[in-house]
């Protein structure tokens, strides 16, 4: 039973008990209290869809939103690659992108969020005129993915590292098994998050 049959039925037991009237009086008034009821309902649905609406154009401004920090993200963590490694682009012959993100709380504590991904391109990745040509980039990507994993927060302080920095510095949190795949051409995504406090 939808809310408005059982509205109208609530108002017919109403009518029902009230005081009785003569018959067309009767008539009179329950035809008016229905159509009161129904013009109340029916206003009721189109504020109900009304909000709908605006929550749907809530959630595509906030994923908009979301892309583009993604990118601001990406950009500065490009710049700094680019002023370290003295490159603009990740090389050509490296499949994966390389990340690390160390936070700092109160200073008793640190988190280490370490990530290798191939940040492969899928859903709105793609150009709809062109199927295969992804016109997100790669760091856009790899950002968006260390972001499912790690959450937000983590986005603070992340970077691009060259494949030989990343497992010279980070060895030591990657795991034997890995490491043997390190030069093996292989579909490979890693990432661990390793939290120490002192306090």
């Amino acid at each position: 039973m939808t809310d408005k049959t059982k509205l109208l039925k609530m108002i017919e037991n109403a009518l029902q008990t009230a005081p009785p009237n003569e018959e067309a009086e009767r008539r009179e008034a329950k035809n008016k209290v229905i159509q009161t009821a129904c013009g109340a309902i029916d206003k009721y649905y189109a504020l109900k869809a009304l909000a709908e609406t605006e929550k749907v154009e809530l959630r595509a401004e906030l994923e908009a939103k979301k892309k583009e920090n993604f990118q601001l993200v990406a950009d500065a963590c490009m710049k700094d690659y680019e002023e370290k490694y003295q490159r603009d682009v990740f090389p050509v012959d490296e499949y994966w992108v390389y990340m690390v993100s160390e936070y700092f709380g109160t200073g008793e504590d640190q988190t280490m969020c370490i990530m290798m991904t191939q940040a492969t391109p899928y859903g709105d990745d793609f150009d709809e005129e062109h199927k295969y040509v992804p016109i997100n980039s790669k760091q856009y990507r790899a950002v968006r993915e260390f972001h499912q994993q790690f959450g937000t927060w983590y986005l603070h302080g992340l970077r691009f590292l060259t494949k030989e920095d990343f497992f010279s510095e980070y060895s030591y949190y990657i795991p034997p098994a890995m490491m043997k795949l390190l030069n093996r051409s292989c579909f490979k995504d890693f990432y661990t998050r390793v939290h120490y406090n002192f306090s």
